[in-house]
């Protein structure tokens, strides 16, 4: 960790939290986070030294999965951060959502960073839309990738797979629509037509 050029802290001149240049300083600690400074009000110019101790992050193992794959990786959050199922995080340069959380040998719907031993999320970038496509008297399943808030309607067109379908019904996690729409991470299937093709 490097020194900051700059920090707010309380001045004792200002009486106020203040931007402050820092002009030196060191960073040591073993538990925690610990900036010893000299530092330059950037209101009224008063010089003086200050301690900031901050708890170090602690660093959780995350199961990440994506289609039929899964990877380790690891999430840094300060230790009272909560972090809870459904939550959208960045996991590197990766964007998640977790699915599940073990905290004291029990899965848990949320925790605090310090008591967690294991997340598990899934890559959210990108969400699998899985579709029921009709052609006269069978069906047969396929699915896309959209960005979680891509939204589909009943009546549109589009091409899943080899095949231009026209959507006829979405169904989401509590009902079914035959009008209107939903955004890809709502969606728990789609139902389709194959287009047909008129020749004249």
């Amino acid at each position: 960790m490097t020194v900051p050029s700059s920090i707010m802290v309380e001045c004792p001149v200002c009486k106020q939290e203040t931007l402050h240049e820092v002009l030196s300083g060191k960073i040591g600690g073993k538990a925690q986070t610990v900036l010893e400074s000299t530092v330059k009000c950037k209101e009224c110019g008063h010089i003086h030294h200050c301690v900031l101790k901050a708890e170090k992050p602690v660093n959780l193992p995350v199961v990440i999965s994506w289609l039929d794959k899964s990877r380790k990786s690891s999430l840094a959050l300060g230790p009272d951060e909560v972090l809870s199922v459904e939550d959208e995080v960045m996991c590197g340069d990766e964007q998640i959502i977790v699915t599940s959380i073990e905290s004291k040998g029990a899965r848990v719907g949320r925790a605090k960073a310090r008591d967690i031993q294991t997340v598990w999320g899934k890559r959210f970038d990108k969400v699998r839309v899985p579709f029921s496509v009709s052609q006269v008297s069978k069906t047969f399943s396929e699915h896309i990738l959209a960005v979680p808030d891509e939204e589909f309607y009943v009546g549109d067109i589009l091409k899943v797979g080899r095949h231009e379908v026209v959507i006829h019904s979405i169904k989401i996690k509590d009902k079914s629509l035959r009008m209107g729409g939903a955004r890809a991470r709502d969606i728990v299937r789609v139902y389709a037509n194959i287009v047909r093709k008129t020749s004249y």
